[in-house]
């Protein structure tokens, strides 16, 4: 199978309005469908239940014993199973998830864009969409998203994250603002996944993607260097911090030092190459005036890159990458950078 989306009886759990996503796969809604709809069509209409952890310890299967402190969780409808976790382990089951966006459906801020479920039914989620739009400059348009995901399987939290998309190259950015930051809530499994409690953490409403408009107005006005860029990459991709020898230096002479061969290698790198090539004009959206030669292109470079480019099995595990893996931290870092170059 080249995709992580679950597939039951021939027929796939992942629900989705407007564009047919990128495998062709998934149950098309009308845009304000109820949550008991995408609940069905998004085939997450079943239950995690679990079980004590029981094995055979001879060859003959005469000598059934258990392991009390662990469960073996599994879906109610096939008896599949999901995981084995602790006897500790909180369950957020498939519809609780979309449960969390029943009130702000409801009140018409937000709208169901995509959910399912991927794995097998071990990891799941929601995205829902803003009903407003803002630009960043002229043709550079955005949107905000809350996206809500979690797992059976005990592979990851559960994590209610702001996001945006940017229309032009449909890339995906953390909502965070460069006063305050915080764009995500991660929840223990070994806490009981309260949604008041997050909503107000994450301070789900519009202000959170309009402070994150004034982060990314800030990003298009800071102007990068060549050796703003390539400083950004070396920290970005080679872990160096500000102040590494060689980084800076009195005459603003890059690579300058012992650090010198540490540099070359990681500016000759594939994802260096290829972030590089995406800023320098070939990235989606990369020649508007927002995005040329800013911190905020560079930003778009390397979100891109994650998004389309970084070296995956498939399509689907990029897209595990870019959401919730890898690509993400690397997407994090970024903007995280970013910010910082542009309120230097």
């Amino acid at each position: 199978m080249s995709h992580n989306i679950t597939m039951k009886n021939g027929k796939a759990e992942m629900a989705y309005v407007g564009e047919t996503p990128w495998h062709g796969l998934g149950q098309e809604l009308q845009r304000g469908a109820s949550i008991e709809t995408w609940c069905q069509a998004a085939g997450m209409d079943w239950k995690v239940q679990r079980s004590k952890v029981r094995y055979f310890a001879d060859k003959n299967g005469a000598q059934q014993l258990e392991w009390p402190d662990k469960h073996v969780l599994f879906r109610s409808d096939t008896q599949a199973p999901l995981g084995v976790v602790s006897d500790h382990y909180k369950v957020v089951q498939p519809k609780e998830v979309l449960e969390f966006f029943r009130d702000l459906t409801t009140q018409n801020k937000f709208s169901l864009e995509t959910a399912g479920t991927l794995k097998g039914g071990a990891i799941y989620w929601g995205l829902a969409k803003i009903h407003e739009d803002a630009e960043v400059g002229p043709g550079d348009q955005m949107k905000g998203y809350v996206l809500l995901s979690t797992s059976a399987d005990g592979s990851r939290p559960s994590n209610a994250k702001d996001t945006t998309v940017r229309v032009v190259c449909n890339n995906t950015l953390s909502a965070a603002d460069a006063e305050k930051g915080k764009s995500e809530v991660r929840v223990s499994h070994r806490s009981v996944f309260d949604v008041d409690a997050v909503k107000s953490d994450l301070g789900i409403a519009r202000d959170s993607f309009e402070r994150f408009m004034v982060s990314a107005r800030q990003l298009a006005k800071r102007k990068m260097s060549p050796q703003d860029m390539a400083e950004f990459t070396l920290r970005m991709l080679g872990g160096f911090v500000a102040g590494t020898p060689g980084l800076r230096t009195p005459n603003d002479t890059m690579y300058a030092g012992s650090n010198f061969e540490k540099f070359q290698e990681v500016l000759a790198s594939k994802h260096a190459q290829g972030i590089a090539t995406l800023y320098a004009g070939s990235g989606r959206g990369a020649s508007l005036p927002t995005a040329k030669g800013t911190a905020w292109g560079a930003v778009n470079a390397v979100t891109e890159y994650v998004d389309y480019y970084y070296p995956a099995r498939s399509d689907d595990n990029r897209l595990l990458s870019a959401w919730f893996g890898q690509g993400m931290r690397l997407k994090d870092k970024a903007l995280a950078l970013g910010l910082e170059y542009a309120n230097a």
